[in-house]
């Protein structure tokens, strides 16, 4: 194939997958540092794109299916077919995105084997214990790239870091570091309980006396936090719960000296940005899905004698994966990890 001077990437749909494809970006950028490259991603993570210097341009393309939206895939068909993309990565198989790659002219369409999708140059997908970065990154591998470095970086503009230090010195209590206790997840069996995260935010307090506990999160976290506060010590913990977007928050975990938090998106954005991290994780395997940041990365998962990851919604263990995680062993890694900054 020809070296692509204009590339369109459909983009994954959730927070943390998307943060697997910024080594993918990133080496697009390096092999083919004056070809055009854009993104189509759902209208809730554009924001995650808004920065990044690796791409030009960013769409917003929603994943609806159904009669409604066929008038909003053909006027993206219209877009991309104005803008001459000769080049179209799909970083999942999609029937759909690509005919409607292929109506706008895209002669190249590469992307995974799968759904009879109309592709000009099919992938495998690694199978294995390969880490979902890794992954993506066989796609560089299809366009000729030969060597990717899989982990990645955030970056966030200097508004967000100046309303997170209005945040901060407004809400918070002004230790000298802060310590961020993440307890969402967009899936029950992977959360830790809020008595685990209280119980942790009480020794972490006891044992340094120059932190304050932050516990960022949506509006849906919002009572857990309040309770993890009022349990632990409302002098030295408080919430900024439904109060950030993606890039506030980003900007929140670069200024902690400790992110703790199950695996989930905000996981992912919070090791992106550098900080250090420990990942708790339950039913999925850390070997797929674990934090790629530069920073210190501890996971925490414990043997139990079932199969990870898993997805099931009821668990004859009653999730045990993630019930063994004990607060004395997460404190024990945040402890050393503290001890060191």
């Amino acid at each position: 194939m020809n070296r692509p001077e204009k590339i369109l990437i459909f983009e994954l749909n959730w927070l943390g997958d998307i943060l697997f494809s910024f080594p993918l970006l990133r080496a697009l950028r390096q092999e083919f540092p004056k070809a055009y490259i854009s993104c189509a991603v759902v209208p809730r993570y554009a924001d995650l794109l808004a920065y990044n210097p690796w791409i030009s341009d960013v769409h917003v393309l929603s994943d609806e299916n159904g009669i409604t939206t066929i008038g909003e895939k053909l006027a993206f068909v219209g877009l991309i077919k104005r803008e001459k993309y000769d080049t179209c990565i799909f970083l999942k198989p999609s029937s759909t995105k690509t005919v409607m790659a292929l109506l706008a002219g895209i002669s190249e369409r590469i992307g995974f084997r799968g759904k009879n999708a109309p592709l000009t140059r099919e992938v495998d997908l690694p199978t294995g214990e390969v880490h979902r970065a890794d992954q993506l990154l066989a796609l560089a591998a299809a366009i000729g790239i030969k060597e990717a470095d899989g982990t990645y970086e955030y970056f966030i503009d200097e508004e967000y870091e100046e309303k997170a230090g209005e945040l901060i010195h407004k809400e918070g209590r002004g230790a000298n570091r802060i310590v961020a206790l993440n307890t969402g997840g967009n899936w029950g069996p992977k959360r830790w309980s809020p008595e685990n995260f209280a119980a942790l935010a009480k020794m972490l307090l006891a044992r340094f006396n120059d932190i304050e506990i932050m516990i960022p999160g949506s509006p849906k976290d919002l009572a857990t936090a309040q309770y993890i506060v009022s349990e632990a010590d409302p002098e030295r913990c408080y919430t900024l719960a439904g109060r950030t977007g993606l890039n506030e928050l980003a900007a929140l975990f670069k200024r902690s000296a400790l992110v703790v938090s199950a695996d989930s998106g905000p996981l992912h954005l919070a090791s992106a940005t550098g900080v250090a991290t420990i990942g708790l994780f339950g039913p999925t395997a850390h070997k797929l899905t674990g934090p790629r940041g530069t920073g210190e990365n501890v996971v925490i998962q414990s043997e139990v004698p079932c199969k990870i990851p898993c997805y099931v919604a009821e668990c004859g263990m009653d999730f045990k994966c993630m019930r063994s995680i004990t607060p004395e062993r997460v404190f024990r890694e945040a402890e050393r990890v503290l001890a060191q900054t």
